[in-house]
C-alpha cells in the first residue's frame, strides 16, 4: 500500500469526524441541508477503506494535500455543506 493512500485514508477518516463534530453543531436548517452528504462521504470513506485492501488505487500529493485542505474547511459550519460536495467529489475519484 501507498503512503500516499494510507495518508489520503487518515486524512479523509479526520475530515468525515471533524464534518460529523460541525454538523452537530449547526443549525437545523444547515443540519437538514447537509445531511444527505455527510452520509453519502460516510458510504465512500468505507469504499474507500475496503478498496485500500485491495491495493487497487493510486493516490497523488496532490489528492493528499487537497484532503487535508478539506480538512480544514468542515471546521466552519457556513462552509460545512460546500467542503461535503468536495469530499464526496474526492473520494469518488477512488470508489
Amino acid at each position: 500500500m501507498s503512503d500516499n493512500l494510507q495518508t489520503l485514508i487518515m486524512n479523509a477518516e479526520r475530515t468525515y469526524q471533524q464534518a460529523a463534530v460541525t454538523y452537530q453543531s449547526a443549525s437545523i436548517d444547515q443540519q437538514v441541508a447537509t445531511k444527505p452528504m455527510l452520509d453519502k462521504a460516510g458510504e465512500l470513506l468505507v469504499s474507500l477503506q475496503t478498496k485500500q485492501l485491495q491495493s487497487a488505487i493510486t493516490v497523488s500529493d496532490q489528492d493528499v494535500a487537497e484532503m487535508k485542505e478539506l480538512r480544514n474547511k468542515v471546521n466552519e459550519a457556513a462552509a460545512l455543506q460546500t467542503a461535503l460536495t468536495s469530499f464526496v467529489s474526492l473520494l469518488m475519484k477512488f470508489v
